[in-house]
């Protein structure tokens, strides 16, 4: 929790950073280059993190360890051979599109897909092995502290002006990524089983891998796109200005959730390693009392932004941010939602039931970008935190009612 809350703080204080000094259109820029670039990320890790968490989680368990580095290195390959296509393909693009702001920033962001897609594959395994909090510092932690440092020392010394650009601050981004990266890749060295690293045989399953890597794919993907298809849309239909003041207040709503985004991270082993055990009642304790202290943690942030969110948009990020503040009141109360039904999607999938989370997901991102395609258009900002609460109440309630369907456990906060 301590390490979710300073992610939090250090994210907050890069969008206070770039929101300042870049501007609403510089950073509407930078948003939207880095959203395409996420989504156009997406066939790189295919689902892999949940997947190797999980099989990970159960390796250790059964003390499987040519499994366990079978898995890694396999994981690995493939990320490695889909992220060289993916860069072939955005340099394709970058030769036949006309030159632009967006499209040179996105080209200078390309750098970020292997490394991310390896970094949180990093992440995984040590989240797997349970060791929850080295396995968040990298991305979490080193990744936004590099940059908000390399942000405040250049406005510090006056010279941010020359470099303030979307694209130069896009090369700053990569630089703290590629720094990440390598220090994920020391803490899995050292904090891996002896055993894993002694063993000179390994073991793998690829067409059983395969088999739910698909749907933690499509999972993940359309997720992501849930994520973004606001400020896609915005970046479609409205300007630049809009674009910067929406992923600002998209950002300040993820505080609701903060609590539900690390006990995630601390969950996901033991879901696994319960339902294997067959240990329901233990299983069914924890769900319950990890969802009450999600909702716990997100009634706060919720009451604050329904009542003062232009005064705090005003006076961190600068008057032109006042005009997000209905829509983040609409996106605290579907975020408020989300954080009472639970931790219900990784549940699902930690337990092998990826397929009714995909069904869910698919149905929320359908919903979303429809809405969002009818609403931005004449509502702008307004229209898109509507679409994204609107999927995301969708997306809890069919997810809760598919783990009481298939493991029989109420995951929400109002379970007995």
């Amino acid at each position: 929790m301590a390490v979710k809350i300073a992610s939090v703080g250090l994210a907050f204080g890069v969008s206070v950073a770039l929101a300042r000094l870049l501007g609403p259109a510089g950073y509407g820029v930078y948003s939207f280059a880095l959203a395409v670039l996420t989504i156009v990320a997406l066939p790189v890790q295919v689902g892999l993190p949940q997947l190797v968490v999980r099989e990970t989680a159960k390796a250790q368990a059964d003390a499987d360890w040519p499994l366990m580095r079978g898995l890694w290195r396999w994981a690995s390959l493939v990320v490695l051979a889909l992220s060289a296509v993916c860069l072939a393909g955005l340099g394709v693009a970058y030769l036949l599109l006309d030159s632009s702001p967006r499209l040179e920033t996105l080209v200078v962001g390309a750098v970020l897909v292997p490394f991310i897609a390896l970094g949180n594959l990093r992440s995984a395994s040590l989240r797997g092995l349970r060791m929850v909090v080295f396995g968040q510092l990298p991305e979490s932690i080193i990744r936004p502290l590099a940059l908000l440092l390399v942000l405040l020392v250049l406005a510090a010394a006056g010279t941010f002006g020359p470099i303030g650009t979307p694209q130069k601050v896009m090369g700053w981004y990569v630089l703290a990524a590629v720094v990440s990266f390598f220090l994920g890749a020391v803490l899995l060295y050292r904090f891996s089983p002896a055993e894993v690293r002694q063993t000179r045989t390994s073991r793998q399953m690829p067409r059983e891998w395969i088999g739910a890597m698909i749907p933690l794919a499509l999972i993940a993907g359309l997720q992501l796109i849930n994520n973004q298809a606001d400020i896609i849309t915005i970046g479609i239909f409205r300007s630049d200005e809009e674009v910067g003041i929406y992923k600002v207040v998209y950002q300040i709503g993820l505080l609701v959730i903060f609590g539900l985004q690390a006990m995630n991270l601390v969950l996901q082993p033991h879901f696994a390693r319960l339902y294997r055990q067959g240990d329901m009642k233990r299983l069914q304790r924890l769900v319950t009392l990890s969802a009450r202290i999600i909702l716990l943690l997100a009634l706060p942030p919720v009451i604050v932004f329904v009542l003062f969110g232009a005064p705090i948009l005003g006076f961190v990020f600068g008057e032109a941010y006042r005009e997000g503040s209905l829509a983040l009141a609409i996106l605290a109360a579907g975020q408020l939602v989300n954080a009472a039904m639970g931790s219900v999607g990784f549940l699902l999938n930690m337990t092998g039931h990826e397929r009714d989370t995909l069904v869910s997901v698919l149905v929320s991102a359908s919903v979303n970008i429809l809405l969002n395609f009818v609403l931005v258009p004449s509502y702008g900002m307004t229209g898109a935190a509507i679409a994204t609460a609107v999927s995301l109440v969708i997306w809890n309630v069919m997810m809760r009612f598919a783990v009481i369907s298939r493991i029989n456990i109420e995951p929400s906060a109002f379970g007995r």
